[in-house]
């Protein structure tokens, strides 16, 4: 079963998406939203969202309303489908862009095959304790601050010069790396992403802002420039 903590959009999210600056295009990396419990030993590429997953998506879109400027999202269906229900929700008139670099193979993962006996042996919380805190690769992997940087370096330059905000939608283990990379590793009890979390990135005139859960860091170097 789901953990009943689970069963919202993360507080935190409505938050950032009023506080972010409109004036400035600003990329959000976030998870898919509610799937059922994956199969015993099984990645589950093709497990789509349950019917809360849904409404979840659709409540997220619709705090968005008007904001979406562009919609990506990891090839993996629950992914697009949620893509394509915060672009509904949000009044998008446009179609969601598949994109390698939110999957695997991506920002991170170079040889799938040895990714997924990753995956098998340690788990996604096993893989995303290794990214968040070690700093070194898994096998097949990308070391953890160049997937990082990469992979926000990649958001910044599809968001361009549009203001509004720029949807990204992924996995629990892409998004658990690249927050930890650039706001510090996670603390307290539930230190991994909940669905429908996100990070948001976007640059001002200090640099780089990276801002997750109750953290925000301004101030951080660009991706785009080292």
């Amino acid at each position: 079963m789901n953990d009943p903590a689970q069963d919202a959009v993360p507080p935190a999210m409505f938050r950032w998406i009023s506080e972010v600056p409109a004036d400035r295009p600003v990329a959000l990396l976030v998870r898919h939203s509610v799937r059922d419990e994956l199969p015993h030993d099984d990645i589950g590429y093709e497990l789509p969202l349950n019917p809360l997953g849904v409404r979840l998506a659709r409540s997220l879109g619709a705090a968005m309303r008007g904001r979406v400027r562009s919609l990506r999202s990891s090839p993996v269906s629950r992914c697009v489908e949620t893509a394509a229900l915060i672009g509904e929700a949000a009044g998008a008139a446009f179609d969601t862009v598949p994109d390698r670099m939110l999957g695997d193979p991506g920002a991170y993962v170079i040889d799938r095959q040895l990714a997924g006996r990753n995956w098998l042996a340690m788990g996604s919380r096993g893989i995303m304790a290794h990214l968040a805190f070690r700093d070194d690769p898994l096998p097949g992997t990308e070391h953890p601050d160049v997937g990082a940087r990469k992979l926000v370096r990649h958001m910044l330059d599809v968001a361009a010069d549009a203001p509004g905000l720029h949807v990204f939608v992924t996995h629990d283990i892409l998004l658990a790396a690249t927050a930890a990379r650039f706001l510090g590793p996670p603390r307290g009890p539930e230190p991994w992403p909940r669905y429908l979390e996100g990070a948001f990135f976007w640059r001002d005139e200090a640099g780089l802002t990276a801002a997750y859960r109750d953290a925000s860091r301004p101030g951080l170097a660009d991706p785009s420039r080292v």
